[in-house]
Parts: structure tokens; C-alpha cells; sequence
């Protein structure tokens, strides 16, 4: 299965070069967002782990949410946060900040997300980067997601992301993942992915989610 991990994801990437609007976007005011993601990895155990994520426009300057579950290393996270506009002329610039708790305790979460809409081949695109700092008495980390994203037609998008955690010099981990993600009833969509391992992560991981729109 691993000999064949960077073949599938690629095949995966091809048929799919794209990405989901992210936090350099505000939700709308009155209307929000939830979803609910399992990644099973390919290692010994066959670990898996879940994360809840929801937000909620409060107004057109002020979006909320929650951001729950664990990772791969089986730590786990509990944060609100807060996300306000930098900037909404040419690229979408926001200023996000989580506060709650991590395994080493009690934690704050800065970060800076920058996005523009694209026009690919003549489809609606997007890219996203975000970059985000977890401050704890244990230190400090980073991590910083690249995604890059395309819907090519109405409810379909198609989406490509690079994932890096820890220092910059000698990140903890980098991967890449890849995936679909479809409408299937009004404000509801399903989302199957793939991940592989470029540096210190699991060789290959498959994702299912659940988004709700409302």
C-alpha cells in the first residue's frame, strides 16, 4: 500500500489540481459552517483521528468558531477563535486568533491567512495560505498550509494542499494531500482525500468528511 501511495495521490492530483476557500475569507454575516473530518494513516496500528471545525459569521467584519479534535500524534485540541478582514482589495488578507487548550496545556493561536479567487483554464479558482503560530509553555510552533483549488462545475470542488509543522528550518512534518469534494443535498457535502508523507509524517493517509453549510 505504501509503494503505492505517491502514485495514487498523483493520479489523485491530477484529476483534481485545487482547493477550498479558507480563512482568508469571512463567513457572511448570519450564516455558517461545520465539518467533520477522520483520516485514517497507514502505520502499524492503522491509526485514525477526527477533527470538528465550525464557524459563524457574526457580522461582515467578525466571524467565530470552534476548532476541535487530534492529530496524528495523538495530541488533542480544544480552541475558540476569532478571525477579523485585514484586507479585502486584490487579496483577501485576515488576522486570526484561537485561544484554549493543546496537550501541553493551555495555548494561544495567532495567525495570518492571505487568499485571491483565480480564473483557471476559465474555471473558478482560488488560492489560500495560511500561517499559524501555537504558543504554549512548551514552546512555540508553526505551521503554515498552502492550498491551491478549482471547482469545476456546481457543487464540485477539487482540492490540492501542503501541509508544514514546526520550525522552519527543520519542520516537523510536511505532506501533501489531495481531494474531492462534492454536493450531495443542499448545504451538504461529502469529502474524500489522500495524503502522503514528504518529510517526518505517516506514508499514506485516506480522509472522509462531512461539511454542512448554513
Amino acid at each position: 500500500m505504501q509503494s503505492r501511495a505517491p502514485l495514487i495521490l498523483a493520479l489523485c492530483l491530477s484529476l483534481a489540481p485545487a482547493g477550498a476557500a479558507a480563512g482568508a475569507w469571512l463567513r457572511a454575516e448570519g450564516t455558517g459552517f461545520a465539518s467533520w473530518t477522520v483520516k485514517v494513516q497507514d502505520d502499524e496500528s492503522a491509526t485514525a483521528y477526527s477533527t470538528l471545525f465550525a464557524e459563524y459569521g457574526l457580522n461582515p467584519d467578525l466571524t467565530v468558531g470552534l476548532d476541535l479534535g487530534s492529530d496524528e500524534e495523538g495530541e488533542h485540541k480544544a480552541l475558540a477563535f476569532v478571525r477579523v478582514p485585514l484586507s479585502r482589495e486584490g487579496l483577501h488578507v485576515a488576522f486570526e486568533l484561537g485561544a484554549g487548550a493543546l496537550d501541553e496545556g493551555a495555548a494561544l493561536r495567532p495567525g495570518i491567512s492571505v487568499g485571491k479567487g483565480l480564473d483557471l483554464a476559465g474555471l473558478g479558482g482560488w488560492w489560500n495560505l495560511d500561517t499559524r503560530a501555537e504558543l504554549t509553555q512548551g514552546g512555540t510552533e508553526l505551521a503554515i498550509d498552502a492550498t491551491l483549488g478549482v471547482a469545476p462545475w456546481e457543487g464540485t470542488k477539487l482540492i490540492t494542499q501542503l501541509q508544514q509543522g514546526g520550525p522552519l528550518a527543520d519542520p516537523d512534518f510536511i505532506r501533501l494531500e489531495g481531494a474531492a469534494v462534492w454536493q450531495v443535498a443542499p448545504g451538504r457535502l461529502l469529502e474524500v482525500g489522500l495524503t502522503t508523507a514528504l518529510k517526518d509524517s505517516e506514508d499514506f493517509g485516506v480522509k472522509f468528511g462531512i461539511w454542512h453549510e448554513f
